[in-house]
């Protein structure tokens, strides 16, 4: 039920444009496709979108500068794996698709955005997200059932059978 409940909410943030005035939080499971929400006011055409995470020191998640993706500032773990959901960026949607999630890609996520007018960037992030992405999943695909510690249980009975035996 919680399963269903995690995706459920995926799939609504997905979905909902809003600009961020707080953090948002997302959780994950491993292999997912994620969208990092994010959208600004359209006051004018966009000149950069910069995608950040904490601890990727000056590399970025993705940077999109100049009607062009930046890609030798990126991280190489995220090369083929992120772009914007709308690449023509309509209506201030600078929404991150972020593919294949693994639990390394937890973090906290930053956007930064500079539309035509402005002269700079602002040091504030357009949105914050907090990804979470959970370790390896337990669960057996397509049965939807919890592995359990089937290992040491087999070793002990095969342990006790030996030790018992006539």
């Amino acid at each position: 039920m919680a399963t269903l409940l995690q995706l459920l909410a995926s799939v609504l943030v997905s979905n909902v444009w809003f600009t961020c005035s707080a953090q948002v939080n997302i959780r994950a499971e491993p292999g997912q496709n994620i969208v990092l929400p994010c959208r600004v006011a359209n006051s004018g055409p966009i000149k950069v979108v910069d995608w950040t995470r904490d601890n990727l020191g000056s590399y970025r998640v993705l940077l999109y500068r100049s009607s062009q993706f930046v890609s030798d500032q990126q991280h190489p773990s995220f090369k083929g794996r992120v772009d914007l959901q709308d690449r023509q960026m309509k209506d201030g949607n600078v929404s991150l698709v972020l593919r294949d999630a693994a639990a390394e890609d937890s973090g906290t996520y930053k956007c930064q955005v500079v539309q035509s007018g402005a002269k700079n960037m602002n040091s504030n992030p357009n949105c914050i997200i907090n990804l979470d992405v959970a370790r390896e999943s337990r669960i057996f695909k397509g049965t939807g059932r919890k592995a359990g510690p089937s290992g040491p249980v087999i070793g002990l009975t095969l342990l006790l059978l030996l030790l018992f035996k006539d």
